[in-house]
C-alpha cells in the first residue's frame, strides 16, 4: 500500500481535519454564490458587491492581526472555540436576516461580522498546528488541513447550487448548522497546544508588531498582488461562469467539487515534494500556474472548458497555500508564531477580499475576457517574478535547517 503521509501525526490534527471537513461543507455552500446573491437578490451592481465583500475583508484582515496577537498572548484553543461560536452565531443572524427581512446593510454589517471571527480564528488554528507537528512534516500538516478543507469544498458548492435553485434564504440556513456543528467539535474535543511565556510585566496584544523582520513584511508585500487575483477563485470566477459563459449554479458547484476531489488525491503527495525544495521554488512555480488558470479563463465557452481551469488553478493553489504558511513560520520565532501568521492572513485577507472588488469593477468596466482575466492573470506572474530574488538567494540546505536570519 503506498504511503500518502496520512499518518503520525498528534491527535489534535485529526479533531482539527474533522472540524475543517464540516466547516468546508458548511462554509462552501453559500460562500462561492455570496456575490451572486448580492447582486440577484439585493440588485447591487458587481462593483457594490465586490466593495461589500472588500469592507469585509479588510474588517477580517484585521480580525488575524488581533487572533494572532491574542494567540500567542493566551494561548491558541480559547481564541480557536471563542471565534468559531461567534462566527456561527453571526452566521445564524445573517440567515434568519435574508429570510425574513433582507436589508442590504444589515446583510452586508453581519458579513463583514462572520470574516472577522474567521479571522480571528485562522492564525490560531495555523499556529496550534506548527505547535503540535515535527518541522520535518509541517507542510504535509498544512497540506492536510487542506485535504480536510477541500474535501467539504468538493460537497458544499454542490449542495449549495441545487439549495439556491429552491432560495438562498435556504442556502444560508443550511451554511449556518452545519458550521455550528464544526464548532462545537473544536469547542469540545480540542486541547491546548501552547502555555503563553510568563512575563513580569503585562503587555497589551498589541505590543511587538514593530518587532516584525523586514524581510518577512517584504515576503507579504510581494504575495498580495497574487491575492488579488487568487480572490477572484470564490466571487468573480462565479459571477463570469453564471451570467458572462451562460452556465448554470448546479454546474458551476459540480466544478468547485473538482476542486475539492483533486485536493483530497494530489495535496498530501505535492506537499510531500515540496518539502524536499526550496519552497521559494514553490511561490514561483506555483504562482505561474495559478496565473495561467486564471488567464484560460477568457476562453471558456461551456462547462468542460470551466473544469480545465479548475484543474490548473487547482494545481497552483495546492503549492501556494501550504508553502506560504510554512515559509511564514519559519520566518517566525516560537514564541510569536500567532503574531506573524496573523499579518500574513492580514495580507492575504485584503487581497483575497478586495480582489472582489477589483474584479467587480473591470467586470463592469470591460466586455471582453481577455483583458479582464489578462489584468488579473498579471498580478499573479508579479508575485512570481518577485519571488525570484528569494529563490536565488536561499539554498535548500539553509532552509531545511531553518535559517531564519535570511
Amino acid at each position: 500500500m503506498v504511503n500518502m503521509g496520512y499518518r503520525g501525526f498528534d491527535r489534535r490534527i485529526w479533531v482539527l481535519f474533522i472540524s475543517m471537513l464540516i466547516d468546508g461543507v458548511g462554509y462552501s455552500i453559500i460562500s462561492p454564490y455570496i456575490l451572486l446573491f448580492l447582486k440577484q437578490d439585493l440588485e447591487v451592481s458587481l462593483a457594490v458587491g465586490g466593495l461589500v465583500l472588500l469592507v469585509a475583508g479588510v474588517v477580517g484582515a484585521a480580525g488575524n492581526v488581533i487572533g494572532g496577537l491574542m494567540a500567542d498572548k493566551y494561548g491558541r484553543r480559547g481564541v480557536m472555540v471563542s471565534s468559531m461560536l461567534l462566527r456561527c452565531l453571526t452566521f445564524i443572524l445573517l440567515a434568519v436576516q435574508v429570510t425574513y427581512q433582507p436589508d442590504f446593510i444589515t446583510i452586508a454589517a453581519l458579513l463583514s461580522l462572520s470574516y472577522f471571527f474567521g479571522g480571528v480564528f485562522s492564525p490560531a488554528n495555523n499556529a496550534m498546528v506548527a505547535d503540535i507537528s515535527e518541522p520535518s512534516r509541517r507542510m504535509e500538516a498544512y497540506g492536510l488541513l487542506r485535504v480536510a478543507w477541500n474535501l467539504g469544498f468538493a460537497v458544499g458548492p454542490i449542495i449549495g447550487g441545487v439549495l439556491i435553485l429552491v432560495s438562498f434564504s435556504l442556502t444560508f440556513m443550511v451554511s449556518a448548522i452545519i458550521s455550528l456543528v464544526a464548532a462545537l467539535v473544536v469547542a469540545f474535543m480540542i486541547t491546548e497546544s501552547y502555555v503563553p511565556k510568563h512575563k513580569e510585566k503585562r503587555e497589551s496584544v498589541w505590543d511587538g508588531v514593530g518587532s516584525i523582520k523586514p524581510f518577512f513584511l517584504l515576503f507579504c508585500l510581494i504575495c498580495l498582488p497574487m491575492f488579488i487575483m487568487a480572490g477572484q477563485f470564490g466571487s468573480t470566477y462565479t459571477v463570469y461562469a453564471n451570467e458572462r459563459v451562460g452556465i448554470d449554479t448546479a454546474t458551476i458547484g459540480a466544478v468547485f467539487g473538482l476542486n475539492g476531489i483533486m485536493v483530497v488525491l494530489m495535496q498530501m503527495p505535492i506537499s510531500r515534494w515540496l518539502n524536499e525544495r526550496n519552497p521559494y521554488m514553490g511561490m514561483v512555480i506555483g504562482s505561474i500556474v495559478y496565473s495561467l488558470g486564471f488567464l484560460f479563463i477568457a476562453a471558456v465557452t461551456d462547462s468542460i472548458g470551466l473544469a480545465i481551469t479548475m484543474v490548473v488553478i487547482t494545481v497552483g493553489e495546492m503549492m501556494i497555500v501550504p508553502v506560504s504558511n510554512s515559509l511564514t513560520v519559519l520566518l517566525a520565532p516560537d514564541d510569536e508564531r500567532g503574531k506573524y501568521l496573523g499579518l500574513f492572513g492580514l495580507v492575504s485577507s485584503f487581497g483575497w477580499f478586495g480582489s472582489t472588488f477589483v474584479g467587480g469593477i473591470l467586470c463592469d468596466t470591460y466586455d471582453n475576457g481577455w483583458i479582464i482575466w489578462g489584468i488579473l492573470a498579471f498580478l499573479g506572474m508579479l508575485t512570481a517574478v518577485g519571488m525570484l530574488p528569494f529563490w536565488a538567494r536561499t539554498s535548500e540546505k539553509a532552509i531545511k535547517k531553518n535559517d531564519r536570519t535570511v
